[in-house]
Formats: structure tokens, C-alpha cells, sequence
């Protein structure tokens, strides 16, 4: 189903389907947990400050991200 169609309750119960994933942001030194928007999309929220959003291609360039265990 389309994102723009789906209600918001869908949205965040599919979120929960997803594990929280936490990265670092290599270059600021920001550590951000990642929780799953829509296909291919992540907000990633920092302890303070605003959130920003992010692709799974994006997470996936090294020299910028990297995913905390």
C-alpha cells in the first residue's frame, strides 16, 4: 500500500515491525537512533536536537554513518 494512503496508525505499527537501529554520525559525532518511516526511509533522532532524514542508501555510505550494535 501507497504511504500517502495508509493512516497514520498503519505507519506506526509497521514502524514497530522494524528493530531501532542506532548509527553514528562519523563526521559530527552525533549517535542518532533510526526508526523505520516509510520504504527506504529512516528518521534518525538524536538525543537533542532536530531530527533529520535519511535513505538506506545514505546510511549505507561508510565514510559518513556507522551502525552501532
Amino acid at each position: 500500500m501507497n504511504a500517502m494512503i495508509e493512516s497514520a496508525l498503519v505507519l506506526r505499527i509497521n514502524a514497530q515491525c522494524h528493530p531501532l537501529l542506532r548509527y553514528l554520525h562519523k563526521l559530527s559525532g552525533v549517535r542518532y537512533l533510526a526508526v523505520f518511516e516509510v520504504v527506504g526511509t529512516y528518521e534518525l533522532s538524536p538525543i537533542n536536537g532536530p531530527s533529520k532524514h535519511a535513505t538506506v542508501r545514505e546510511l549505507a555510505n561508510t565514510e559518513v554513518w556507522e551502525r552501532l550494535l
